[in-house]
């Protein structure tokens, strides 16, 4: 029930940001970001990321979302962006990416500072 709410806690975030950064973005939509993700449990394409120096990272996703779709279907949270088709799927065993190519995923690492 914890990693449900978190999922649904994440989904309303990222959601709340895609709708802000719309409104200020002008003809080619938003890039999504996802905080905090962990890499043991991301895929993408089916394929599990792996090889990289921290566990946690933020995901940039860079498809031009103008439009973002929430669904939840038996604990699991789908995510679709449009007009890319790409999609997030959100489920308790992790974080996983389709429709959307390798140029198109950037990852950064959590800044220390503070």
């Amino acid at each position: 029930m914890k990693s449900n709410m978190a999922a649904m806690l994440a989904v309303l975030g990222l959601a709340t940001l895609g709708l802000f950064a719309n409104l200020g973005c002008t003809g080619t939509g938003a890039d999504v970001y996802l905080e905090g993700v962990t890499i043991g449990s991301l895929t993408v394409e089916g394929k599990p990321l792996t090889g990289l120096p921290s566990q946690t990272v933020n995901v940039v996703l860079k498809v031009n979302a103008k439009q973002i779709n929430v669904s939840t279907v038996g604990g699991q949270t789908n995510i679709k962006l449009n007009p890319s088709d790409a999609m997030v799927i959100i489920s308790p065993t992790g974080t996983s990416f389709t429709g959307v190519k390798p140029d198109q995923v950037e990852i950064q690492w959590p800044s220390t500072e503070k």
